[in-house]
């Protein structure tokens, strides 16, 4: 093999994993089912956490006190989670935005800057708050981007996906209106 073809066929091995999304054959992470959930002194503690906005405001854990929170992690150009973006606007936010117990956040894990997280958000639709640098979030939760999180009221971890967003979101819906009032 020629030594420019092996340095192509090594760039391409090495963008292909850089640039493609989460793995969608991870072990199974759901906690809970909304048919059969378990007490919630079973449950693990969700981590604290602080965001910020694209635009310097901070989003912490402590906002979500006494609600089920829902947490979108991606990457802000990180193409299945621009293509899933808005169907969790639809299906999770504009369904549930108006009760009082539920809270819907984005968590960008890919470190983007604010240009790329507006960007991101501008490409989806997504309206509800989306947060910059959510590697750390992510890993004390123990997943990662393409990825969606339920949280309840009691700041129990009921649900943490397992798949890609779009295998899970009807799952997490399903949870959720076991969960909202």
């Amino acid at each position: 093999m020629k030594l420019s073809n092996f340095f192509y066929l090594l760039l391409l091995v090495s963008l292909t994993a850089t640039y493609s999304c989460a793995s969608e054959e991870e072990e199974p992470s759901v906690i809970t089912n909304p048919s059969n959930p378990m007490p919630n002194d079973n449950l693990p503690d969700a981590p604290t956490f602080t965001l910020e906005t694209t635009t310097g405001d901070a989003i912490t854990s402590t906002q979500f006190k006494d609600k089920n929170l829902v947490i979108f992690f991606f990457g802000y150009n990180c193409p299945p989670c621009k293509a899933v973006g808005p169907d969790i606007e639809k299906e999770l936010h504009q369904q549930f935005k108006d009760k009082s117990d539920f809270a819907i956040i984005g968590a960008d894990q890919w470190e983007g800057n604010n240009a790329g997280v507006d960007n991101f958000q501008s490409t989806t639709g997504i309206t509800f708050p989306l947060g910059r640098k959510g590697a750390d979030m992510a890993k004390a939760f123990g997943t990662t981007y393409d990825r969606l999180v339920v949280v309840n009221k009691e700041n129990k971890i009921v649900y943490s996906g397992n798949s890609i967003a779009t295998n899970n979101l009807d799952e997490v819906v399903d949870i959720v209106k076991g969960l909202v009032e």
